[in-house]
């Protein structure tokens, strides 16, 4: 690789680390240990907390505009989407009805120790239960509750998690 190119990726490499920095100093909360991958995109930040030890990949949208939470321990898997906001679907001018979308914009809540799997969609007012997975490719449509797999589009319950509480500490091991 020649000198430049060198360059050229440190300096990448330089302004990414600045731009989550940043990202992360415009959250309402930041626990400590949480990931950002460099294409990880969040719309208003001062409308979102995240948790300790959180990983959000690539190409991840967030859009907290009414409101994200995400638990401590989560995992978001490559280009999800996460949405707070929402449009109303029978109007002439959806650009127009600000004010109307607001009845159908809601917070989405995601609990601890969830895992959520590459281009999964959360809607808004979605609540994911503490220890939930995600299924990769999945639509999250209304609440899933704490211990449960869930996958599809719409996403549906697949199976109950049973846990173990691992020995070196009070995390959780999926079974």
């Amino acid at each position: 690789m020649e000198l430049f190119d060198r360059f050229l990726l440190k300096a990448d490499k330089l302004v990414n680390n600045a731009r989550i920095r940043r990202t992360k100093s415009l959250l309402r909360h930041c626990g400590t240990n949480v990931r950002l991958e460099p294409s990880t995109f969040i719309i208003v930040p001062g409308n979102m907390t995240i948790g300790e030890n959180t990983s959000i990949s690539s190409y991840t949208t967030i859009y907290a505009t009414y409101g994200v939470s995400i638990g401590k321990n989560c995992l978001i898997s490559s280009n999800c989407g996460i949405s707070s906001y929402n449009h109303i679907s029978n109007s002439e001018n959806r650009i127009r009805d600000v004010e109307e979308d607001r009845k159908y914009s809601k917070a989405v809540i995601i609990g601890d120790n969830v895992w959520i799997g590459m281009n999964a969609c959360i809607l808004p007012g979605v609540k994911i239960g503490s220890n939930a997975i995600i299924g990769s490719g999945s639509v999250v449509t209304k609440d899933v509750p704490d211990n449960e797999i869930w996958a599809g589009n719409p996403a549906r319950f697949l199976k109950k998690l049973n846990l173990i509480e691992n020995e070196n500490s009070r995390n959780y091991t999926h079974l």
